[in-house]
């Protein structure tokens, strides 16, 4: 299931009433495929939960519509009564992508982290990727996140760049069973659970060593720890595997 902001109750984009009208302008709706080019993740799942829960009370609350001339309206509101949707009283509007940026800016001031209050109430779906990756989230494009909610995980935010961004409510059938896997950002990886928590420090995966940094990133070629000194394969299958050599000296991918 996804909160979704869509139209007004006229099926506009602007012009309407204040308020949601039919109680569909912004909703709780299954997933569908938009097409969606991203799936954006912030790596903690207490502010994966807060986001979820805002935008939840967001789309119950049909003092909150849907007007993409009114957009900011729904923040100023949420602002005044102490970022929780639920409590807004005033009709007010919002559109996609500024309904997304104020439930993430509140997630920010209600737990207290700088960079998700600094998100602009003014992004818009060109900006966000950008914008979003700046305060932290992660930016999933393997297909697999894109054409199904299967390995989606609540408070997930997807994104159909330049045209419609939602927040995922719940968690897909695939990240139920507790497993690790392995999560591609940009040029970095990193090894999560399915609450998306990085690992850290050193990790025996399929048979081999990997060393991850305190963010959570793979580390790959020359790593320095205390007076030790590792090789970690820097391409390849078994890229970010830690190296051993044998009786002559010579490296190969070390299996345990």
């Amino acid at each position: 299931m996804i909160s979704n902001s869509g139209s007004d109750e006229r099926g506009q984009y602007s012009g309407g009433k204040a308020g949601d009208q039919t109680g569909k302008e912004w909703q709780i709706r299954s997933w569908y495929d938009r097409p969606w080019n991203y799936v954006l993740r912030y790596p903690s799942s207490t502010v994966r939960e807060c986001i979820a829960e805002l935008a939840e009370e967001a789309a119950n609350n049909d003092k909150i519509g849907y007007d993409q001339g009114q957009r900011t309206t729904f923040w100023q509101q949420l602002r005044e009564v102490g970022y929780h949707p639920k409590d807004i009283k005033v009709a007010c509007e919002a559109d996609c992508s500024s309904g997304v940026a104020a439930i993430v800016k509140a997630t920010g001031y209600l737990l207290g982290i700088p960079s998700l209050q600094n998100v602009s109430v003014d992004m818009y779906t060109g900006s966000e990727r950008n914008m979003l990756k700046k305060a932290g989230f992660q930016v999933l494009t393997d297909p697999k996140y894109l054409t199904s909610d299967k390995y989606l995980l609540r408070g997930d935010i997807l994104l159909y760049e330049g045209h419609h961004t939602a927040i995922n409510l719940t968690d897909g059938s695939a990240t139920k069973d507790g497993g690790w896997h392995w999560v591609h950002v940009g040029n970095d990886w990193y090894y999560q659970d399915n609450d998306g928590v990085n690992t850290y420090g050193w990790k025996v995966i399929n048979h081999h060593w990997y060393s991850f940094d305190n963010r959570g990133k793979m580390r790959t070629g020359v790593y320095h720890e205390g007076d030790d000194i590792y090789y970690l394969m820097e391409s390849g299958d078994l890229e970010g595997a830690c190296c051993k050599t044998d009786d002559r000296g010579v490296l190969y991918p070390w299996y345990v």
